[in-house]
């Protein structure tokens, strides 16, 4: 049965039902059904907020000639913030009970972040954070469209008293502003908030993906919407009313019913608005970015929606979206948003991982949830007729909920680790006496000097290892991803008579503590160039199964600096494990771009040390021990399949086409068939597959009698 539109009230049932297809998306995406871009759910939302909001707006500038901000603010506190901040206390609470270790540091940040409604940047930043690469989902990270919608309704009605008052200035008048200056002051935000969308969405996709300036338009869309057919009411106004301000959340900010001889075009305009919305859900091109030109596809698709709904035409997506169950969870549709999400991350932190069925069942079970919150205190709140008419205390409450969720942070925030980084009595022994120390020049393979249950004490703090980084990192002297220019760092002795270049991706710069104190013991000038996920090989890189041109960029410049200025001693490694040769990745392309590279190099009259890539370890050592601080040999992780999976076979493949040798490691880092995660009280793996520079400094010994071995004096060592 279709609900019927409640033309007195300006309800739109049509509204209600998108809001359920939007949900419906994202909990399909989140439950892992087959619904590939499911996540354009939310740009259905920004489009239906930027409709109503603006809508409500518009009307009280036309009524008043100004906007009451604290009203407004008022309003959405009532309709958003007590849902919200419940979800985000209950969240902190059970992740306080579930999450392991450090890793729940992380999830306070994000809790306060979203209480604040500033976590889609906290998460932006993540997001470009090389070295935060083994971060999880967050279960407060779907916030971040939340933090968008809210941040975009601080700016827009302040943007919109501005406007007005310099309308009363200019004019003198106390007549409202035209929808034209309305619009134009919209198209100002919402163009140069699509151009960068697109800009940004092509060179950093993860960061556009959460910041308000690349979303800004799809609201925008909405907003653009609703000036027009308000503009269209005021000029033809038809028998239907307008909401009140604090109008139902599927209320219409004007609806007019248009002549039957348009009827057929506009329902036509609305389903094609809706197969636009379903079918991008379904598919889009394999390459295309959100936010970006491919997102105009389901934004104007709900536009099309919305405008065939406004037009009250009964052919229109209505007869679909119209019908009671449809209405019911476009009601539910906030609630179902906010609980789904922390239920999936939650559950999969305490059962270790989720099956798919029981994934599904998390997402299904959370609607209880949802339900209970929106009867008992989402609706209540929003429909308190107490509250509507009293703005300060209402701004008193918001305020006093924003900082009670900043504050459920707090003991997430404070989680100690488990581990000591020193010895309880003395002073830490000597670099030389621990981690890859204790193995001898010559491997040893007993298990006492690494398979050990509790240390005592580690450093560094295995939690936190992966803030234990080669200054290359710190000093960011390696470049990101989308740089193409080559960053020079220097280090050792300035004035130092011989100078060592190591150049490659973050698995070379990983060796960088190791050859600053060979460095110092001898003399040294280093020179680094380090790229993200960029070999230092000839040919054509690849990156995600598309060309990385950058990467050729930046090695062809790198090259041209060595030319100009040798080094005495290049060094170098990488993790990569394919290239592209001209249609696909290529292990073969690889092996022939490292050979001919490092044949370059030689050619140069430059001596060449390539050191073998560690092996592949777990992004999630910190949370297993985390959870077995005792029992640390339940962390080890087999050596076969971690040599096999790293770029060791790759380089081993090069060096035997270039005639290069090879100068392979893996004995010191893995000793025995289990990669142990610590050696003689030094934690060896760090996320995102690097080694500790803890570690790595304890193997300047290791390293520096391997150079002398395969280079002799050219190792510049006696």
């Amino acid at each position: 049965m279709t609900a019927a539109p409640r033309r007195g009230h300006g309800f739109r049932p049509d509204i209600e039902g998108l809001r359920a297809v939007a949900v419906l998306l994202v909990l399909a995406y989140h439950a892992g059904l087959p619904v590939p871009n499911g996540f354009l759910g939310v740009d259905v939302f920004f489009v239906i907020s930027g409709f109503l909001i603006t809508g409500i707006l518009v009307r009280e500038l036309g009524s008043t000639g100004t906007i009451s901000w604290a009203r407004f603010v008022g309003r959405r506190i009532r309709r958003l913030l007590p849902a919200a901040i419940l979800v985000l206390v209950v969240t902190a609470a059970v992740a306080y009970l579930v999450v392991p270790g450090l890793r729940r540091r992380e999830v306070g940040t994000d809790v306060a972040g979203a209480a604040l409604y500033v976590v889609n940047w906290v998460l932006a930043h993540r997001a470009v954070d090389y070295l935060a690469a083994d971060s999880t989902p967050s279960p407060v990270q779907h916030f971040w469209s939340l933090a968008v919608e809210e941040q975009f309704y601080v700016v827009w009605p302040l943007a919109l008293i501005a406007l007005a008052w310099s309308v009363r200035r200019l004019r003198r008048s106390p007549r409202a502003p035209s929808p034209a200056a309305v619009g134009g002051l919209l198209a100002a935000i919402a163009v140069p908030s699509f151009a960068y969308a697109v800009w940004l969405g092509a060179v950093d996709p993860s960061r556009a993906y959460f910041v308000t300036t690349t979303r800004a338009w799809e609201l925008g869309v909405g907003a653009a919407l609703a000036v027009w057919l308000h503009a269209r009411a005021d000029r033809d106004p038809g028998p239907a009313t307008l909401p009140a301000p604090d109008a139902e959340p599927g209320a219409d900010p004007a609806a007019s019913p248009v002549a039957p001889t348009g009827a057929r075009t506009t329902a036509a305009i609305g389903w094609v608005g809706l197969v636009a919305v379903l079918g991008s859900a379904f598919w889009l091109p394999p390459h295309a970015v959100t936010p970006g030109p491919w997102t105009l596809v389901p934004t104007l698709g709900t536009a099309a929606v919305l405008y065939a709904g406004w037009a009250g035409v009964p052919a229109g997506p209505v007869r679909v979206l119209g019908l009671a169950p449809m209405v019911r969870v476009g009601g539910l549709s906030y609630s179902i948003y906010l609980w789904h999400w922390p239920a999936v991350v939650l559950a999969d932190w305490a059962a270790d991982g989720l099956d798919p069925r029981v994934r599904v069942a998390v997402v299904a079970a959370s609607l209880l949830p949802a339900w209970a919150g929106h009867r008992f205190l989402e609706a209540p709140v929003h429909h308190s007729r107490v509250l509507a008419t009293r703005t300060r205390p209402v701004l008193v409450l918001g305020l006093a909920l924003s900082l009670t969720g900043a504050l459920a942070a707090v003991p997430l925030l404070r989680v100690q680790s488990p581990f000591r980084t020193a010895p309880v009595a003395g002073p830490v022994p000597a670099p030389e006496s621990l981690g890859a120390g204790v193995l001898g020049a010559e491997p040893t393979s007993d298990p006492s000097r690494f398979a050990v249950d509790d240390w005592g004490w580690l450093t560094p703090d295995p939690q936190l290892a992966g803030k234990d980084r080669p200054a290359a990192d710190v000093d960011h002297c390696q470049v990101d991803r989308l740089a193409r220019e080559p960053v020079r760092c220097d280090f050792g002795d300035p004035a130092g008579a011989r100078t060592v270049a190591l150049v490659g991706d973050s698995k070379a710069m990983q060796w960088l503590p190791a050859v600053q104190v060979l460095a110092s013991r001898h003399g040294w000038h280093v020179v680094t160039y380090g790229k993200s996920s960029c070999a230092f090989a000839r040919g054509n890189a690849q990156q995600a199964g598309e060309p990385y041109e950058e990467c050729d960029a930046w090695n062809a410049r790198v090259m041209q600096r060595l030319r100009a200025d040798p080094p005495d001693l290049l060094l170098t490694s990488s993790y990569a494990t394919t290239a592209w040769d001209g249609r696909r990745p290529s292990r073969d392309a690889l092996v022939d771009g490292l050979a001919a590279r490092w044949s370059e190099v030689r050619d140069l009259g430059v001596p060449l040390a390539v050191l073998g890539d560690s092996p592949l370890s777990p992004d999630d050592l910190d949370v297993c021990t985390a959870r077995h601080p005792h029992r640390l040999s339940l962390c080890s992780f087999d050596r076969a399949p971690a040599v096999e999976g790293s770029g060791l076979p790759v380089q081993r493949a090069a060096a035997a086409a270039s005639g290069v040798e090879l100068l392979d490691l893996t004995d010191w880092i893995c000793p025995a068939q289990r990669c142990p995660v610590a050696i003689g009280h030094v934690t060896v793996h760090r996320a995102g597959d690097h080694l500790t520079a803890t570690y790595v400094r304890t193997m300047a010994g290791v390293l520096g009698r391997a150079l002398e071995a395969h280079l002799g004096e050219q190792a510049g060592l006696r």
